[in-house]
This record gives structure tokens, sequence and C-alpha cells, in this order.
């Protein structure tokens, strides 16, 4: 095999490598509102499966937060409770709205006091393994 047939086997693997490792999931309009210091954050957006296969959201983490749970609100007896979920489906073609009052992010313990315009780093971990990043940005609540 010659240097150029190599390289150009080495390339193909590489971008082979680099397709597989693409997210399905679209992350539109990320955000978090504003919060006092030391206070828990939340984490609301759109996320679209672009892929043929569901996805099962179980986890997330940030190098911001202590640790981060999917929660979902709902009204029970005419009182708002919140609860943790154990995972979070996004169904393949579909898309599910993390909103204030429904489901979305619980961002715990942060690390240091955010202001209008910074960013999150969060990462959303799937059944399998699968890690799918995302950025918020921080924002007066609407």
């Amino acid at each position: 095999m010659t240097r150029l047939q190599l390289l150009t086997a080495v390339c193909g693997l590489l971008a082979l490598g680099m397709a597989s490792a693409e997210s399905p999931l679209q992350f539109n309009d990320p955000w978090s509102p504003l919060a006092p210091p030391g206070r828990t954050m939340a984490g609301f957006m759109t996320i679209d499966n672009t892929g043929e296969n569901d996805i099962a959201l179980v986890d997330a983490t940030s190098p911001q937060f202590g640790r981060i749970e999917l929660h979902t609100m709902t009204m029970d007896e005419g009182v708002m409770r919140m609860r943790r979920l154990e995972e979070l489906m996004v169904a393949a073609g579909e898309s599910v709205t993390l909103e204030p009052g429904g489901k979305h992010l619980m961002l715990f313990e942060p690390a240091v006091q955010f202001a209008d315009g910074d960013t999150l780093d969060v990462e959303l971990i799937d059944s399998d393994g699968g890690r799918h990043d995302v950025v918020l940005r921080v924002r007066p609540r609407e």
C-alpha cells in the first residue's frame, strides 16, 4: 500500500468516526434564568431527535455544578409538585420541550455566581452511555 493510499484510508476512517460521534439530538434555544447567588438554577430548551432511534436521557453533568437532575412539574390536587425523572424519552423524529412549569433541568450547587450572558456547559447522558453536549445561555426570566 502506498503512502497516499494509506493516508486516504486513515482520513476515511477518521471521517467515519467523526460522523458516527455526532449526536442526533439538536438543542434549540437552551437557556437558564438568572438566579440569586448560590441558588439552584434551571435549564430550558427544545430537544429535537433527528435520528432514527428513540433516545432516553438518564443523567447530566457539568463542571460548573455539583449535580444536575431531570425534573418535571405537575399539578397534584391543586398543588404544583416537582418530581425527579429517571429518564427523559426523546422519540425518533420528535421533540421534547423543557420549559418553566414543565419538564426541565435542575442545576444544583453552582460553583460560581453567574451573570446575564454567561454560558453553562452541560453534558446530557443517554441510556446507552452516549454523551450530548449543550451550552445554555444565562438570561433574565421572560
